[in-house]
C-alpha cells in the first residue's frame, strides 16, 4: 500500500505534462513553464536541497559532492548534440534532457524519504507527498514543453514523463528492498542533486529566459514562488 501511494505522488509530474499537451497557446505556456521551472528550482535549491544536505553532511562534503553533480551534467553536455542558447528549439530540448537527468536523481531521493516517512508516520507522509506533488507539476511542464518544441510525438512525451515519474517509486522500492540507507548516503545524493540543479538553473534556464517575453517571465516567477510556498507548508507541516 505504501509503495502504491508513493507511486501515485510521483506520477504528479504527469499533471504538468498533460497541462502542456492539452493547452492551445503553446508558445506562452512553454515560456511560462520555463520561468516557473526557474523559480521553483531556484527556491528549491536554497529552501530545501541545501538545508537537507546540511542535515547529513558538513559544508565541505556538500560542496565537494555538489561539484561532482555539477560536473556530471557538464560531462553529459558532451554527449548531447551541440546547441546555441540563441536557438530556441535546440536549447529548450537540451534543457529538457538535462532536467530529466537531475529530476531522476532528485525523485529517487524523494521517493526514499517519502516511503520512510509514510512507514513511520502515515499522516505526515501524506502531507509530505502533497508537497512533493505540488513542485513536481511545473517540472512535468518544462519536460513536456521542451520535448514538444523539439517536435516529439505526444506518445514519446508521455513515455518520457512516465519514466521520470517512476524515479520516485524506484527510491521507495530501494528502501523497501534494502532497508534503511545511511544518513551519509542520503546526504551525498542530495548534494549531487544540488550540483545538478545549480547547473540547470544558472547555466541553462537563466540563459534561456533572456530570449523570452518579460511579462511571461514575471508571471512564471510568481507562480513558481506560490507553488513552492504551498509545497513547503505541506512539506514542513
Amino acid at each position: 500500500m505504501t509503495l502504491l501511494i508513493t507511486l501515485l505522488f510521483g506520477m504528479t509530474i504527469f499533471i504538468g505534462t498533460l497541462i502542456i499537451l492539452i493547452t492551445k497557446d503553446n508558445k506562452k505556456i512553454a515560456e511560462l513553464s520555463i520561468s516557473i521551472a526557474f523559480s521553483v528550482l531556484f527556491l528549491l535549491i536554497f529552501l530545501e536541497v541545501i538545508p537537507h544536505c546540511l542535515e547529513h553532511l558538513d559544508y565541505f562534503s556538500m560542496i565537494f559532492y555538489g561539484l561532482i553533480g555539477f560536473g556530471l551534467l557538464k560531462l553529459l553536455d558532451l554527449f548531447i548534440p551541440e546547441h546555441e542558447h540563441s536557438h530556441k528549439k535546440d536549447h529548450v530540448f537540451h534543457i529538457g534532457i538535462m532536467a530529466c537527468v537531475a529530476l531522476v536523481v532528485h525523485n529517487i531521493i524523494e521517493g526514499m524519504v517519502l516511503y520512510s516517512t509514510l512507514k513511520s508516520n502515515f499522516e505526515l507522509g501524506i502531507l509530505l507527498g502533497i508537497g512533493i506533488g505540488l513542485h513536481n507539476i511545473p517540472m512535468g511542464m518544462v519536460i513536456s514543453s521542451s520535448l514538444e518544441i523539439a517536435n516529439y510525438s505526444k506518445s514519446k512525451i508521455l513515455l518520457t514523463s512516465f519514466i521520470v515519474s517512476l524515479a520516485t517509486f524506484v527510491g521507495a522500492l530501494i528502501i523497501n528492498l534494502v532497508g534503511e540507507v545511511s544518513e551519509y548516503i542520503i546526504g551525498v545524493m542530495f548534494a549531487l542533486t544540488l550540483g545538478m540543479l545549480v547547473y540547470i538553473v544558472f547555466f541553462e534556464l537563466y540563459r534561456h529566459l533572456k530570449h523570452q517575453n518579460k511579462n511571461n517571465n514575471i508571471t512564471g516567477f510568481i507562480i513558481g514562488a506560490i507553488i513552492i510556498c504551498i509545497s513547503l507548508i505541506f512539506h514542513n507541516h
